[in-house]
């Protein structure tokens, strides 16, 4: 029973040879050199099938193994991503009031981003505005900016992002660290010294 299952399937795939080539080589990559991937449309005789196939279970799972690869390391691709547009994001404290001009923190966070960071990741995103036209306002001051610092002719890209930046005002940041260091205990050597025994 198998054996007549196995050649109604053989030569219907030799009938049309070429949905068979589409059914193992879709998608697959052919510059790893298995013979899987590079077999002709002509018509074959059921010996150079079923070596066919024995090819194909001998490099299992070599045509699957790429795919595999890409997917898996997607998501650690969009964390890295995820994570510079974090890094990048100029929120509302990084503006005046009218947001035509940058504060000094804004200021030196675009030179970090154009000088200090990797160039596949110098771009800016800007903290969405409740109003459109704080957005683009906002974008058009970093964008000024940003020109005056650009390196090697290249443009600097700015886009607005949902991102909400989470900070802290200055002042409150410069007074714990203020007080971290004025209610520091003085560094002294414990009493006996360090030998412990008398000289």
């Amino acid at each position: 029973m198998a054996r007549t299952l196995f050649i109604t399937f053989a030569t219907a795939m030799l009938a049309a040879p070429s949905i068979a080539s589409a059914f193992w080589c879709a998608g697959a990559c052919t510059d790893c050199g298995d013979a899987c991937c590079q077999q002709s449309a002509s018509p074959m005789s059921m010996e150079g099938y079923c070596r066919m196939i024995v090819g194909i279970n001998e490099r299992w799972p070599s045509p699957y193994v790429c795919p595999d690869r890409v997917n898996a390391h997607a998501p650690f691709e969009m964390m890295v991503s995820n994570g510079w547009r974090r890094q990048n994001l100029m929120g509302s404290h990084h503006f005046s009031s009218d947001s035509t001009q940058l504060t000094q923190a804004g200021e030196l966070k675009v030179q970090w981003i154009m000088t200090q960071a990797p160039e596949a990741y110098r771009r800016m995103f800007v903290e969405r505005s409740v109003d459109p036209a704080v957005t683009e306002q906002r974008i058009a001051t970093v964008r000024e900016y940003s020109v005056k610092l650009a390196q090697g002719g290249a443009a600097p890209q700015v886009s607005d992002t949902h991102i909400v930046s989470e900070g802290r005002p200055a002042a409150t940041v410069d007074f714990v660290n203020t007080q971290f260091r004025e209610n520091m205990r003085t560094p002294v050597l414990p009493e006996g010294g360090l030998g412990g025994g008398d000289e």
